[in-house]
């Protein structure tokens, strides 16, 4: 009977440290989740390799239970049926907490990819001149023809936002052809020294990557660098530039 009960102690032992393990890994996954809603802004996570996370957890919580269920069935006394049952309890609340995140990371996600598919045709003026009177859609047409020089441009709207301070309200511009916001973009580059921006229509989380691979690249830049922004992500070359000095 001693023999066998120092079984079972040795067993539960080695669980509780497999829980002790579990329950730190199950924090720095929680911790990715947090920092996983910021991983999709910069869209560097992919839903696989998170979902490939959540399989490895979820496949250790089910070793740990089936480890603490074989115990269950062999414990003698009451007191250590009573620890087992209390350890099951925590594995399967730690598998719901992991199956939980799972569904809100993918539902992110999915709600993320539509946003992001509904502004694919659009983009975002700044800083043109704005009047009592004016017909939005006449004004960026003209604007688009005459500046970007985009023959026929086809717009299929055109209105102000919002924005904060005494500056023009922005402009978001829905085409009717993706090619045509395309030429328009690859065409801003006139736009130089005339305090109007042209820009894609970002989600909000893709507005906040930007912001940051921005600030990479004015820091490289401040470090004298060569450093730019190409397709949303921070370009830094290993050389400096040369002093003007």
């Amino acid at each position: 009977m001693a023999s066998q009960e120092n079984f079972i102690l040795n067993m539960l032992q080695t669980v509780l440290e497999e829980l002790k393990l579990l329950r730190a890994e199950f924090k720095v996954q929680s911790s990715t989740l947090i920092a996983a809603q910021y991983e999709i802004r910069e869209l560097k996570l992919s839903q696989k390799s998170f979902e490939k996370i959540m399989v490895d957890i979820s496949e250790h919580v089910d070793d740990i239970q089936e480890k603490v269920g074989s115990q269950a069935s062999t414990a003698a006394t009451p007191r250590l049926h009573e620890v087992v049952e209390s350890l099951e309890v925590k594995m399967k609340s730690y598998a719901e907490a992991i199956k939980s995140a799972h569904i809100s990371f993918c539902q992110e996600q999915e709600i993320e990819n539509t946003n992001q598919f509904a502004r694919r045709n659009n983009v975002r003026i700044s800083g043109q001149p704005e009047s009592d009177k004016e017909e939005v859609k006449s004004v960026v047409t003209k604007f688009l023809v005459e500046t970007l020089d985009v023959p026929n441009a086809d717009v299929a709207q055109a209105l102000r936002i919002r924005t904060m301070g005494t500056q023009p309200r922005a402009i978001i511009v829905k085409f009717n052809d993706q090619t045509q916001r395309d030429t328009a973009l690859a065409n801003k580059a006139v736009l130089k020294g005339h305090r109007i921006w042209l820009d894609p229509d970002l989600t909000p989380l893709q507005a906040e990557a930007r912001r940051k691979e921005l600030a990479k690249v004015k820091e490289a830049q401040d470090a004298e660098f060569f450093a730019f922004l190409r397709d949303g992500q921070a370009i830094v070359t290993q050389r400096k530039r040369q002093s003007s000095t």
